[in-house]
């Protein structure tokens, strides 16, 4: 029986190595990853450039972890053994207490100075009211979810950074929520579990916050109807590969009226117009991004007209997918809204202020977005 047993590396070993190839010819390529929410590989067309060059090679290695059988198995095997092996964050992703996956710390940058100087740029040329809104992550509101071991979130350094960058400019006022979200995550769920973008209770907050700097009167909580929807799996699940975390409720906070009082929503992008009467696409939710549901997702601009709005003022909200879930309650306090996303908006926005007549700007990105972002350059 022991000499049997000595055999048994050598044999798993043989059926790898036999069985995993004519698995990768008998099984049918994936296009799409459900649970990494992400476009797989497909085999490279071979060239004689791309052999020689070994762009072919580099793309073949890529397409074969891709399309590796088993593969959902492989990765959630790995990540689990990087967790037990005490490397937490290997993917990007803390796996926190309370089921919170946490999105490892940014680190400072020479985007991030680059961005601070473009968005400058940006408030010195269109002299119109801007106000500045950064988001913090909430590995750094919710410090006390993080593991054992941990990098240090500098959040706090990097949005006072931003602070003073602007502070030069007399028609920019900096809203800095940090304050707020920590004595608020006391008691509420300000960001979701499985994702890094903060809740539709967080984004209610931060609208709430908004108000007392931008003037208007934030609609009371108890005006919205709230849909719970569960089974949400956000992009940090995604990313930890940890499959055995549980999803959770994804909410739509619309307003009561508004079946009496609806909007106007016109989506732009590259080149096609989409025309709603609705601020949340629910059709999104039985799609693997569920997030979408908001503004029907990323999109070069979406414009947003309620003629029934407190005052006639436009306003210019200059963000990243964070605002998706904002703008609906902004809806009620401007006549018109123009959100404009810069990774997909290629024409100057300076010349909206103009054309527009806009009265409001309002940046708001997560402190990712003004970390990271190479497209902010093309703000002005």
């Amino acid at each position: 029986m022991k000499k049997q047993l000595k055999y048994t590396p050598a044999l798993v070993f043989c059926i790898f190595i036999f069985i995993i190839p004519i698995l990768y010819l008998s099984i049918t390529d994936s296009d799409y990853s459900p649970l990494e929410k992400r476009k797989l590989s497909q085999f490279p067309e071979p060239t004689l450039k791309s052999v020689f060059n070994g762009k072919f090679g580099e793309d073949f290695e890529t397409y074969l972890n891709d399309q590796m059988p088993l593969r959902t198995f492989f990765v959630g095997t790995n990540a689990y053994y990087d967790q037990l092996s005490g490397r937490n964050g290997m993917s990007g992703i803390y796996n926190g207490k309370d089921d919170y996956l946490l999105v490892t710390p940014v680190e400072d940058k020479s985007t991030f100075d680059n961005n601070i100087r473009f968005i400058g740029e940006f408030i010195d040329e269109i002299k119109k009211p801007v106000y500045v809104c950064i988001v913090p992550s909430a590995g750094c509101i919710y410090n006390d979810k993080l593991p054992l071991n941990h990098y240090n979130y500098n959040d706090e350094a990097l949005i006072n950074k931003v602070k003073d960058g602007f502070s030069e400019y007399d028609n920019c006022t900096f809203i800095d929520i940090m304050s707020d979200f920590k004595t608020l995550s006391g008691s509420e769920q300000l960001y979701y579990k499985t994702d890094h973008h903060w809740t539709s209770l967080g984004a209610f907050e931060c609208y709430n916050i908004l108000g007392n700097y931008m003037g208007f009167t934030p609609t009371k909580q108890d005006q919205f109807n709230i849909e719970s929807y569960s089974g949400f799996y956000g992009t940090n699940y995604s990313k930890s590969a940890l499959w055995f975390n549980r999803g959770e409720t994804l909410e739509v906070w619309d307003n009561k009226k508004r079946a009496d009082q609806p909007v106007s929503v016109v989506i732009s992008d590259g080149g096609e117009v989409t025309a709603t009467d609705s601020l949340f696409n629910r059709n999104n939710l039985d799609t693997e991004d569920q997030y979408t549901v908001f503004l029907d997702g990323n999109h070069a601009m979406v414009t947003i007209n309620n003629e029934n709005a407190e005052t006639d003022r436009k306003l210019l909200l200059l963000r990243d997918s964070y605002s998706h879930c904002l703008a609906p309650f902004l809806v009620d306090n401007y006549s018109e809204i123009i959100l404009v996303d810069v990774r997909y908006y290629l024409n100057p926005v300076s010349d909206i202020v103009t054309s527009q007549n806009i009265d409001d700007i309002l940046l708001l990105y997560s402190i990712d977005s003004i970390v990271n972002s190479t497209d902010l350059a093309g703000i002005y």
